[in-house]
């Protein structure tokens, strides 16, 4: 189990630049103009829809530019694709010029499939004697197809799935074994989630210190300075995780350390940890097993509900995730946990996904706050009724309700909200 959960989290905590959805794009459109050899002279890019929608209204890093189309053509023009999902790090200062000059001249169309949940993305480059085809599918960052000018330079192998890693997504959840699983890992083990701490800790401070975006971390620092709000840890919480979804999605250059294919997923999933772990003054080796452990079970209800999911992965997955740690920081039984994440489920469930954007700080903020209030709540015997809504008599069944709810019946909801979207952004 303890090697399983080293795999899984080395799999699924990534670093990245930027929001992930475009970011993905830019790094599929790097590699077909690599693979191209030649000046660039037009990009096809086709994508899922819930990709689609996760790009259009969130800023490209280092930029003051939003969307998809701005993030193939600056991914193509000045992207490193051997740095992956932090493809567009450090973009020269005359970034936006390029990309205008070309976009002027050359045409760039992105599209999307309805009715495919998956991450796809399908990049074609075209020059004038060549063109290239990148295609990536089910995560982020994972290249399956190359080929120029019709010949396959690069086919994934379908190995199969990794089958330790992937069992444990198979099976019930177990928090009680997976409490005791991460205990047996010490702090050496656990030593390559120590830049999560740095990095994501370091977006954070820089969103509360500067207005960056919505400025929601920026406010609610001041509120607390100014003594309009308590600076608890519950405010803390909320101060730096919104403060790192602003900078994030507003375009600051930062890696920030993702988890499941989402930087505001990884950053839900940690900064409430850290801060609460600051707090109650733990260990460094305590501190990286609420980690793993939040981690572990947002990748579990993650794969539940849909790695692009039409409820807010941030508040639903994470959050679940985040409760399992504090509620361990707390000395709280595995069934005061598993009623603490009753009362989420019961809570946050409606929050909806309407595409990655700066007002995603506002969701990290009443997402953090409603989790660390709901365990608090849980470890005072305040909690929610068995089979109540969509709550189950057991923690995995209100898992597998959740799941329902988001592959099945959000469907309809979810076409809508990208008809919405798209009818407001032409």
């Amino acid at each position: 189990m303890e090697k399983m959960i080293i795999d899984m989290l080395k799999e699924e905590i990534r670093p990245a630049v930027g929001c992930t959805e475009p970011v993905a794009v830019a790094y599929g459109a790097a590699l077909a103009k690599e693979l191209l050899g030649e000046d660039l002279e037009e990009l096809k890019i086709l994508v899922n829809s819930n990709l689609y929608k996760n790009g259009m209204g969130v800023f490209v890093p280092g930029t003051t530019k939003k969307g998809l189309r701005w993030a193939a053509v600056l991914g193509a023009l000045l992207g490193n694709p051997d740095k992956e999902l932090e493809v567009l790090e450090n973009l020269p200062l005359e970034s936006e010029t390029l990309g205008r000059e070309f976009l002027d001249k050359h045409r760039v169309t992105v599209n999307y499939l309805e009715k495919k949940p998956e991450v796809f993305i399908e990049v074609k480059a075209f020059g004038n004697q060549s063109h290239s085809r990148v295609i990536i599918e089910k995560t982020h960052g994972n290249v399956v197809l190359k080929e120029k000018n019709g010949d396959k330079i690069y086919v994934k192998e379908n190995k199969g799935e990794k089958e330790q890693p992937r069992e444990f997504l198979r099976r019930d959840l177990d928090i009680e074994g997976l409490r005791g699983s991460v205990k047996k890992l010490t702090k050496e083990d656990l030593s390559f989630l120590n830049p999560v701490i740095e990095k994501n800790c370091h977006i954070g401070n820089e969103g509360k210190k500067i207005k960056l975006g919505m400025g929601v971390g920026y406010s609610l620092t001041r509120l607390m300075e100014e003594g309009k709000i308590g600076e608890d840890a519950l405010n803390k919480a909320k101060a730096i995780t919104a403060g790192a979804s602003d900078a994030r999605m507003s375009g600051a250059s930062y890696t920030v350390y993702s988890c499941a294919g989402s930087g505001n997923q990884g950053l839900a999933a940690s900064l409430p940890v850290i801060v609460m772990a600051e707090e109650l003054n733990l260990g460094e080796e305590t501190l990286l097993q609420g980690l793993a452990l939040s981690f572990m079970v947002t990748i579990y209800v993650k794969n539940r509900i849909g790695r692009l999911s039409p409820l807010c992965g941030c508040g639903i997955a994470a959050g679940v995730g985040s409760a399992v740690a504090l509620g361990e920081f707390m000395d709280m039984s595995t069934e005061e946990i598993e009623k603490g994440i009753q009362n989420i489920i019961g809570n946050l469930t409606g929050m909806i996904c309407d595409g990655a954007k700066p007002g995603c700080a506002l969701k990290l903020s009443t997402s953090v706050g409603g989790v660390m209030e709901m365990m608090l709540l849980a470890k005072a015997g305040a909690c929610i009724s068995e089979s109540e809504g969509i709550t189950g008599k057991t923690l995995q069944k209100s898992i597998e309700n959740l799941g329902a709810l988001s592959t099945k019946g959000m469907e309809s909801a979810d076409d809508l909200i990208l008809q919405l979207m798209v009818a407001q952004n032409p």
